[in-house]
C-alpha cells in the first residue's frame, strides 16, 4: 500500500533522490567531527560554512545539496521524492545514481519509501550504515568503522565495499 507522501512531514535526512543523509560524510562531520569537516571542506575547495549540511531538507545544506538538480526538479513538480514522478526513472536520475557508489541503493530505497512510508523507512534505514560491533553510524564511504575499526564499518560497506574501495582509490 502506498502512503501519500504529501500528507506526511518529510524528515530532513530523507533526500528527494532516496539517499539517507545520515550516511553522508559531510552530514556526520557537520554533526560530530569538526576536523573531518575541515578536511572535507579543503578537499572540496570550499569553506567549512559552505560544506556544513543538516540533510537534504534542512535549512543548512552544503553547497552541493543547495544546487541539487533532482531537488529542484521535485520542487518544481510538487513531489516529495523522485519515485513519485511519472517520468521516473528519468535520464537525469539514472546518471545521478550511476555516478557514485553511495547511490547504488536509491532505487530500492525509493521503492521502500513508497511502500511503507518515509517515517517507517527512516526507522529502518540507519541500521544499514551502523557498525555491527559498536553501533555508531558510519558514512557510506567508511569501509572501516570510524570509532572501533571494525571491518566492514556497516552492512552497506560489506555489500558495496569493492565499488567504494575502487572509487576512493581513484581520488
Amino acid at each position: 500500500m502506498s502512503i501519500p507522501l504529501a500528507e506526511t512531514e518529510i524528515p530532513p535526512l530523507a533526500a528527494v533522490c532516496g539517499l539517507y543523509c545520515g550516511a553522508c560524510s559531510v552530514y556526520l562531520a557537520t554533526r560530530e567531527d569538526p576536523q573531518r569537516l575541515a578536511a572535507l571542506a579543503a578537499r572540496l575547495g570550499q569553506t567549512e560554512a559552505e560544506t556544513r549540511c543538516g540533510g537534504c531538507r534542512a535549512e543548512v545544506r552544503s553547497a552541493h545539496c543547495r544546487s541539487c538538480d533532482l531537488a529542484s526538479c521535485a520542487t518544481n513538480r510538487g513531489i516529495a521524492f523522485c519515485g513519485e514522478c511519472a517520468e521516473f526513472p528519468c535520464p537525469r536520475f539514472q546518471a545521478f545514481q550511476a555516478a557514485l557508489p553511495h547511490r547504488r541503493d536509491i532505487l530500492r530505497d525509493l521503492s521502500r519509501i513508497l511502500e511503507i512510508g518515509v517515517n517507517d523507512w527512516m526507522g529502518e534505514i540507519p541500521e544499514r550504515y551502523t557498525c555491527p560491533s559498536c553501533h555508531i553510524p558510519n558514512s557510506a564511504y567508511d569501509l572501516t568503522c570510524r570509532r572501533c575499526g571494525h571491518i566492514p564499518g556497516s552492512a552497506f560497506a560489506a555489500t558495496h565495499g569493492a565499488a567504494i574501495h575502487d572509487h576512493l582509490g581513484r581520488r
